[in-house]
């Protein structure tokens, strides 16, 4: 069936069916009134701030081939999850508006709505409401609310901190050149970077873990690529950056474990570096956290952090140290215009 045979009434009930919410919190949520109602005393759960982020997803520019409707929903929510993680907050309410082209199946959106609702879940999150238009194409706007006592922010970066990332870069990259056909690689590393790409996981509770440590001075997450989020927190913070390239963690443990002969090293940089779709967080540190033993040890362990760097005063710029030698790092990645 179409949706525009099923109706709007009718598509919005369908939809709001498959999002669960805790009536303690939420007393009212998706389709249900105007707005939603959220008892503000239970959800906050003593936290100060309230941290809000809005992103919009399109079919045509943020939607590679081969994407299935559950990983578009997925998607939608797990961008928004990201900027919270960013924040170091727990998310907490999302909602979503979508644009709909008119001869959509009511099975595309059965699979679409089932994404959103999953990584939502996965997250703690409750999906509260949202809106319904026809669209030529599809375009998904996810709202995110989410709690902190430590809004962790990109201008607070200091000369002498440490540069860390969690996890790895690349994985994204990697699926988008093979997606193009730029690439060939055996089948299993193409379905773990797609999946990397079409799926990927805000890193929620690392950023929480980052924001409570005590020694975190600024962070942003990697969604339009490394050298882009450093730029962004060295305009913020009114630094510079020097980068150990050979300390930046390229391509995920199953990816490295896998033959992937064909790429040089200056692919694998351009793949950590310059392209998004990651969502990993780049954050600053304390310089005086290397003293404190266990601390680092949690930090590594939970957050899977590498230091790739060190803040450097504004004047020296961004760039790659190679013994004595620097070279100037360049400032591109995803930029929608």
């Amino acid at each position: 069936m179409k949706i525009e045979e099923l109706g709007e009434i009718g598509l919005i009930e369908r939809i709001t069916k498959k999002f669960r919410v805790g009536k303690q919190i939420i007393t009212a949520g998706a389709g249900e009134d105007d707005c939603a109602v959220i008892d503000i005393e239970k959800a906050k759960g003593g936290y100060k701030y309230l941290v809000v982020t809005t992103d919009a997803l399109q079919e045509s520019t943020h939607f590679p081939p081969g994407i299935t409707p559950f990983q578009m929903g997925w998607s939608a929510v797990a961008v928004n999850l990201s900027d919270i993680a960013a924040m170091g907050a727990r998310p907490f309410a999302f909602t979503i508006a979508m644009g709909i082209p008119a001869q959509t199946e009511t099975s595309f959106m059965d699979e679409l709505a089932a994404g959103i609702e999953e990584c939502a879940s996965a997250y703690n999150t409750a999906v509260v409401g949202g809106d319904i238009t026809r669209s030529n194409e599809l375009i998904l706007t996810g709202t995110c609310l989410g709690f902190t006592d430590n809004p962790v922010r990109r201008s607070g970066a200091k000369v002498g901190d440490l540069l860390c990332v969690t996890g790895s870069l690349g994985n994204a990259a990697l699926a988008v050149k093979v997606i193009m056909n730029e690439l060939k690689v055996p089948k299993r590393i193409e379905e773990i970077a797609k999946k990397a790409l079409f799926q990927p996981q805000p890193r929620v509770k690392e950023g929480i873990v980052i924001a409570n440590s005590g020694v975190a001075t600024s962070m942003i997450d990697i969604s339009d690529g490394l050298a882009l989020s450093l730029a962004e927190i060295a305009k913020s913070s009114t630094v510079g950056a020097e980068l150990y390239e050979a300390n930046v963690p390229v391509l995920s443990e199953e990816l490295r474990r896998e033959e992937c002969s064909e790429l040089s090293t200056r692919e694998l940089r351009e793949f950590a570096f310059y392209y998004g779709g990651d969502y990993e967080l780049l954050f600053t540190i304390d310089s005086q956290a290397l003293e404190n033993d266990e601390l680092m040890q949690r930090l590594r362990k939970e957050v899977k952090m590498s230091i790739i760097g060190k803040v450097v005063p504004p004047e020296e710029g961004i760039y790659f140290k190679k013994g004595e030698e620097k070279e100037m790092m360049d400032t591109k990645g995803y930029q929608h215009f």
